[in-house]
C-alpha cells in the first residue's frame, strides 16, 4: 500500500473516531440539558388535569447517515417563549398587567454550548 492510501485510510478512521465521539456527546449532553431544564421550569400551582410544561420536556434525535441533530423541546411548544419572555396580560380587549419573564431556557443553552465543546475536547485530547 502506498503512503498516499495509509494516509487516506488513517485520517477516514480518525473522522469516523470523531463522529462517533461527537454522537455520543451530543446525546449525553441533550439528556442531561432536558434533566435541567424540568427540574428549572416554571411549574403551575394548579394544572387542571393537565400535565405540567416542566414535565414536558424531551429530545428528539434526527441524527442521518451524514449529520446528527438533537432538538431539546418542549411539547408544550407555545408555552416556552411566553414563559421564557414574560407576556402582557390583556382583559377585555386592554392590557391588564405583564407577567415577568422566567428565563429557564437560555442559561440551559449556554451551558450545552460549553458543555459540548468541553467534552468533545476532552474526548479527543
Amino acid at each position: 500500500m502506498d503512503l498516499t492510501k495509509q494516509i487516506n485510510q488513517i485520517l477516514t478512521e480518525y473522522a469516523s473516531d470523531v463522529d462517533k465521539i461527537v454522537l455520543q456527546v451530543e446525546d449525553e449532553v441533550s439528556k442531561e440539558a432536558v434533566k435541567k431544564l424540568k427540574a428549572t421550569s416554571p411549574k403551575a400551582a394548579k394544572n387542571g388535569g393537565h400535565r405540567h410544561y416542566a414535565d414536558d420536556w424531551t429530545v428528539d434525535n434526527k441524527s442521518k447517515k451524514t449529520y446528527s441533530q438533537f432538538i431539546v423541546k418542549n411539547k408544550q411548544y407555545q408555552l416556552t417563549h411566553l414563559l421564557e419572555n414574560g407576556h402582557d396580560v390583556v382583559s377585555h380587549g386592554k392590557k391588564a398587567g405583564h407577567v415577568a419573564g422566567k428565563p429557564h431556557i437560555k442559561p440551559v443553552e449556554e451551558w450545552c454550548k460549553t458543555e459540548v465543546e468541553k467534552r468533545i475536547r476532552k474526548e479527543l485530547s
